[in-house]
């Protein structure tokens, strides 16, 4: 199919299994700690993942692929990675081939080659990086051995140390300007900001670059190129490398247990095969990002929207998980909840509510994430009848509390049954998310719920005084609420109130409301026990008799 140049240029890694492009990955993007899971373990990527990369001005994504095997002998979901890989290829930019230097050429490798050389090679480049190639002296003869697979000259790197990282980058824009295989001006900032400042510095009489000798002689007696041209080409090649104002992007988390259909969601959402899926729990490996710009509405004159969706691994509980590249998963796939706007809490809609699920409800709710809950795989329900929606989400609203504030929606990512509702849901959670109330209307909401049900007293006869509240901050919305001693608040009347706040306030139904009870500072307490204040200040203070008895 014919290939489109994309607005962000594509670097596709491949290779054969374990060779280390992960690590490659994470060296270019600057994501070791965070970035793509390594292991000595073969097959721990499975699904391409993008990392956004930034090198001699040059914004551009790295797409990671699991290792190409040719072979669908015993490797486990070797045709499906392999067909993630191709996808990679196919809308890259330029493609780096990763290759052992420690064990040397194999016959993967070559086969590998020979595909990229036969059908890759005219319409992008293709360059060898030989990985863990450490020492100056043996790298270069490790890599010498390549010279064999027919891709040009392989560079010796180190992904572990960044040893000639730079070197492969620079070659790899080179070949994207000559191939033409990215947008214009790709990969020529510098050379560019380089040829401006040597035509400012160079005399009148020499040629400049893009000049012949017509033009010269035509500058010299002022029909051509003027200084005001030198300068102003000075001026742009600065402005190249000014940083673009990028359009915020909306970050959905997709979490739930393991094979509840998240991957499906994702590839049901995009229309295509993003996720690898498989009735095997744990297929999903890495947290899978994949940003979608969704238009405005027709004679809207609003900006397109972005959404970025993380699919994330299943995460079991915490007794199972044991240390290795499980371990990993579940931290990635919790970070994304962490950096998300809106999390989608995927669940079974055939299995129920498990214990599991009410964890990854409570940690979104900590986080303070608003959240949509979604109920996959309603089409397996059987015996449905007119009662079976209205049973089913008071099912769910008694048996999950801590996100009784969530939307439900009962959706079927096999068939696509209700799943463009979810856009709509996002929005609005985004809305509740990032919601403001002010001042006057947050005290009237709360007097009225004190005049409802007074704050407790304990046994003792202290009782909790509150005197008013404000909202300080959104995602999430946090109010603060001053009163006299904030240990009187029990855990009852702080749910009283949220819930309270939401029966009279509209549109906080996706989100959580973070409360925060403060007391009387103790400078205020001493101020207020004043006797009579200072000479002057007509009598503001208190007129108690006894001053040192408090």
């Amino acid at each position: 199919r014919q290939r489109r140049q994309k607005r962000v240029p594509i670097l596709a890694i491949v290779g054969r299994p374990n060779v280390g492009k992960s690590a490659l990955v994470n060296r270019i993007a600057g994501t070791q700690s965070g970035g793509s899971i390594v292991a000595d373990v073969e097959g721990i990527t499975r699904d391409r993942t993008y990392k956004d990369a930034e090198f001699l001005g040059e914004k551009f994504q790295l797409v990671d692929t699991g290792g190409l095997v040719f072979d669908d002998n015993d490797a486990l979901f070797a045709s499906e990675i392999r067909e993630q890989a191709m996808v990679a290829i196919d809308e890259a930019a330029a493609v780096i081939l990763v290759v052992d230097g420690q064990v040397g050429p194999t016959t993967m490798d070559q086969q590998l080659a020979d595909f990229l050389r036969k059908e890759v090679t005219r319409h992008v480049p293709v360059v060898v990086a030989v990985n863990k190639c450490e020492s100056e002296k043996t790298g270069g003869i490790a890599a010498a051995d390549f010279w064999g697979l027919g891709l040009g000259e392989p560079h010796p790197v180190s992904a572990l140390h960044g040893v000639g990282t730079a070197d492969l980058l620079e070659d790899v824009f080179e070949g994207v300007v000559k191939k033409g295989s990215a947008i214009k001006g790709f990969g020529t900032k510098v050379k560019e900001l380089e040829a401006a400042k040597q035509a400012v510095v160079t005399a009148s009489q020499e040629p400049l670059e893009g000049e012949d000798e017509t033009d010269v002689l035509l500058r010299q007696y002022g029909l051509g190129r003027d200084e005001e041209d030198v300068i102003e080409r000075y001026e742009n090649a600065l402005a190249a490398f000014d940083d673009e104002e990028e359009q915020e992007e909306i970050n959905i988390a997709i979490v739930g247990r393991p094979n509840v259909g998240k991957s499906s969601l994702l590839n049901n959402i995009f229309g295509g095969q993003r996720a690898i899926v498989s009735d095997v729990a744990g297929t999903t490996r890495d947290s899978i990002d994949a940003v979608m710009e969704r238009p405005a509405s027709p004679g809207s004159d609003k900006a397109p929207t972005t959404y970025r969706f993380v699919d994330t691994a299943g995460i079991r509980r915490k007794g199972k998980v044991e240390f290795g590249p499980e371990f990993f998963m579940v931290n990635r796939a919790l970070r994304a909840i962490r950096r998300a706007d809106v999390a989608l809490l995927v669940m079974d809609a055939t299995a129920g509510v498990t214990e599991q699920d009410r964890v990854l409800a409570q940690k979104i709710a900590d986080d303070g994430r608003a959240c949509v809950i979604i109920c996959n795989k309603w089409d397996a329900v059987v015996d449905k009848d007119e009662t079976t929606y209205d049973k089913s989400v008071k099912y769910f609203r008694a048996e999950l509390p801590q996100v009784r504030w969530a939307p439900i929606l009962f959706i079927s990512a096999a068939t696509g049954q209700r799943v463009g509702k979810i856009y709509g849901a996002i929005d609005e959670a985004l809305k509740a998310h990032r919601k403001r109330i002010s001042t006057a209307i947050l005290n009237e909401v709360l007097r009225d719920a004190i005049l409802w049900q007074p704050p407790p007293a304990k046994r003792n006869g202290a009782q909790a005084k509150i005197y008013y509240c404000n909202q300080v901050s959104t995602r999430p919305p946090t109010i603060v609420v001053f009163v006299n001693d904030p240990k009187l608040i029990n855990d009852n009347y702080r749910r009283y109130l949220d819930r309270k706040f939401r029966e009279s306030l509209d549109g906080f139904e996706a989100t959580p409301i973070r409360w925060i009870f403060r007391g009387r500072r103790a400078r205020d307490i001493r101020r207020a026990r004043n006797m009579n204040g200072d000479p002057g200040d007509g009598g503001s203070g208190v007129s108690t008799p006894f001053p040192h008895a408090y």
